[in-house]
């Protein structure tokens, strides 16, 4: 399997992910079946009602732990990408996969459809008959927008329940320039809702929403200090090293001669490991209730964390010839595979490359990233 010619197929498929990833789900379910893996699918609809799917994948042998060998290996990564809106690149469209000057460009070339293709191509040079362990591939929707994908495939399939239980190890394939990634930020969505009584506002009939959400954001502006400050709330290891509050104040209706009805309060925070994080969230809903506020929260995404001196992260340096493992700020599907203690973040391209008008991934890189889950499969796979 070529490496680009299998990036160059799946970027041509829109996987925006306000749109269904279904056709493009469709063909790596093909790829897969190709590559002798039987597939489970799970298919589900997103908050507005588009059809969405996730495949959970495996191959090898039907018996764990047989003649000492280990739980397997499981890839995990997703098919969306982000929005295409104010594409600019002059090889081509977002969806055209044009090679040129050394680089793939598309939307999704390097998040991450490109070290997708890495993998693929990878697993297509193993011989199934020479495994001993099993290979699992794992394909997710939406973790652009909330990792529901990745929540559904962590409580439904069996094929993951399988890996958890006898303790195989996982690798996610964003980009990280090819370095071992062992930790990331995770992710807390908080609204705090204020109502008030719209109306003209020349009159004395309406009850401005933003009145009762003054003291509040009085409040969020003191505890954005203390967690940019306090040391129990900073981790050193990540860049920036602090959970990056931002909030985004709403109000409903806008316009300057209508008094506000309601007033939204968006918060959203970056969890690290090792630091006091859930009492922010605490925090924020108990002085909400305190005030009479509507309070609206998602369930926190936690932060991805494998212990340095773990033996997958060990295993991983030596076979790569790297001496530490690398902290990133942003967040991956691995916020939801907290069920399987030996998950590493790898894969070509660099995520500065990532959601961009213009995004791209090098070409050598994606060979590259071939030859480092070759390792990485064969190691965990064949004994």
């Amino acid at each position: 399997m070529d490496v680009i010619e299998t990036a160059q197929a799946l970027i041509a498929i829109d996987s925006v992910t306000s749109h269904s990833n279904h056709d493009v789900s469709q063909y790596m379910h093909g790829l897969l079946r190709e590559l002798n893996f039987e597939i489970e699918a799970l298919p589900y609809h997103d908050a507005h009602g588009i059809e969405k799917n996730c495949l959970a994948a495996r191959r090898g042998p039907p018996q764990l732990r047989s003649s000492g060998c280990g739980g397997g290996i499981g890839f995990f990564c997703h098919n969306d990408v982000v929005s295409v809106d104010g594409w600019n690149c002059s090889h081509g469209g977002p969806f055209a996969g044009v090679v040129a000057g050394g680089r793939l460009w598309g939307r999704g070339a390097c998040d991450m459809k490109g070290p997708t293709a890495a993998a693929l191509a990878a697993i297509s040079t193993i011989d199934p008959a020479q495994q001993t362990a099993p290979l699992y591939f794992f394909v997710t929707g939406d973790e652009e927008c909330g990792m529901a994908g990745a929540r559904l495939l962590a409580s439904h399939s069996a094929y993951y329940a399988e890996l958890v239980a006898h303790r195989g190890v996982g690798i996610i394939g964003e980009p990280t320039a090819l370095r071992i990634v062992n930790a990331h930020k995770g992710g807390c969505h908080i609204d705090i809702t204020s109502t008030g009584v719209a109306a003209h506002s020349s009159t004395a009939d309406g009850r401005n929403a933003n009145w009762a959400m003054i003291p509040f954001l009085t409040f969020i502006e003191q505890l954005n200090r203390r967690c940019e400050t306090e040391s129990r709330f900073r981790n050193e290891d990540f860049s920036p090293p602090t959970l990056t509050m931002n909030l985004v104040i709403e109000n409903r209706p806008s316009s300057t001669n209508i008094t506000v009805g309601q007033t939204t309060c968006r918060i959203f925070f970056r969890p690290m490991p090792s630091t006091d994080w859930e009492s922010v969230l605490d925090e924020i809903q108990l002085k909400a209730e305190s005030l009479g506020l509507e309070i609206h929260s998602q369930s926190p995404l936690k932060p991805l964390y494998t212990p340095a001196d773990s033996s997958l992260i060990t295993t991983a340096l030596q076979l790569l010839n790297q001496t530490q493992p690398q902290s990133v700020s942003y967040a991956t599907d691995g916020c939801c595979f907290e069920q399987l203690p030996e998950l590493l973040v790898i894969g070509p391209g660099n995520i500065e490359q990532a959601h961009r008008p213009d995004e791209w991934i090098d070409v050598q890189q994606l060979l590259a990233g071939v030859e480092v889950y070759q390792r990485l499969f064969r190691h965990y796979t064949i004994q």
